[in-house]
């Protein structure tokens, strides 16, 4: 069978492979294994794409917003609302530090994130309250007058 690419092109889609292996082993999080056990661990990405897991409940009156923020402060993340969206940004910080007999093993490791949301109607955010406990953080968004009165019921008739 003859070759589905022309032979002056192997070196180049050679080093493209191997260029892109390289971008994607230094940005994506590998797997590693622990050198003190033989547990695995992924370890961090310093780029991330995405913030925290987020779940959004409308009301009648206020929108929900629930965030999980584990193993932060309430110091290392801020909360903006503005109309109708909503952004979460921080910074996440970890350090550990392992010792045993013949080995000492300590990482650092920070990534700062940022979640935008569209939200499904303009909020006063001058009414909004927030609660944070055990890593979730807890937002109550009450819906502005102009929000609320464009509810539509529709009504359904029997057939």
């Amino acid at each position: 069978m003859a070759p589905l690419i022309p032979a002056s092109w192997k070196h180049t889609l050679d080093n493209l492979r191997e260029e892109v292996h390289h971008v994607l082993e230094r940005w994506l999080p590998r797997r590693e294994k622990s050198r003190d056990r033989d547990e695995e661990f992924w370890a961090p990405s310093l780029v991330s794409s995405d913030g925290p897991g987020l779940d959004l409940i409308e009301t009648d009156d206020e929108v929900v917003v629930t965030a999980e923020l584990p193993g932060l402060d309430k110091e290392d993340f801020a909360v903006e609302v503005s109309g109708d969206r909503l952004l979460i940004r921080g910074e996440k910080k970890a350090a550990t530090e392992r010792k045993g007999r013949g080995y000492y093993s300590a990482k650092q490791s920070y990534g700062a994130f940022a979640r935008a949301v569209a939200l499904p109607c303009e909020v006063d955010a001058d009414k909004a309250t927030a609660k944070y406990k055990n890593g979730t953080l807890r937002l109550a968004l009450p819906k502005t007058e102009q929000a609320r009165a464009q509810r539509v019921k529709v009504h359904i008739r029997g057939a």
